[in-house]
């Protein structure tokens, strides 16, 4: 996995991110979540959105989110109630594919940063507070990525095909 390279640095937050969602207990329940087991270098980095009939809305946004988009606040909306900008369509498509699939889902795309200027971000999406087949709750993830020489700022969005198998490489990575 190339993109996994280039997730090193943070790769320290991400396994402890799906580390802390895995061991929740069955349902993922949004009121097990405790700050303290994320730590104080993950913290700026998570986002908790409430499900709404048809969008997300932010409740609690981390200092680092807020910095890479200011439109990104406590309650404001992943898709909003107009079609979603290009660049946070994809986040609204990796939240709906989290909500239908209720499985973590995680990929790297451009993300609208505060001047306007897409930036590489790596995302990652749980679900949390899993009611029958209703997902109520998301935890977002969001560290922005080197962006290559050989990769324009008009990047596609390149999904991570299982994210259970990342983290194990990332994991892998960190102990040889």
């Amino acid at each position: 996995m190339q993109e996994s390279t280039q997730l090193l640095l943070n790769r320290d937050s991400i396994c402890r991110l799906y580390n802390v969602w895995s061991t929740l207990p069955a349902g993922k329940p949004r009121t097990s979540l405790d700050p303290l087991q994320f730590g104080s270098r993950l913290l700026p980095h998570l986002a908790l959105l409430k499900a709404t009939s048809d969008d997300y809305r932010y409740e609690l946004v981390g200092q680092r989110i807020g910095e890479l988009s200011r439109s990104l606040k406590p309650g404001s909306t992943a898709g909003g109630k107009y079609q979603p900008a290009a660049c946070r369509s994809n986040m609204f498509r990796l939240m709906r594919s989290v909500a239908d699939s209720r499985k973590p889902a995680a990929q790297t795309a451009a993300f609208e940063g505060t001047n306007g200027i897409p930036r590489r971000c790596f995302s990652m999406v749980l679900p949390l507070s899993m009611d029958g087949m209703v997902v109520n709750d998301l935890l977002l993830g969001l560290w922005p990525v080197p962006n290559p020489a050989e990769y324009s700022l008009n990047i596609q969005v390149e999904p991570v095909p299982s994210v259970p198998d990342l983290v194990e490489e990332l994991d892998h990575s960190h102990t040889a």
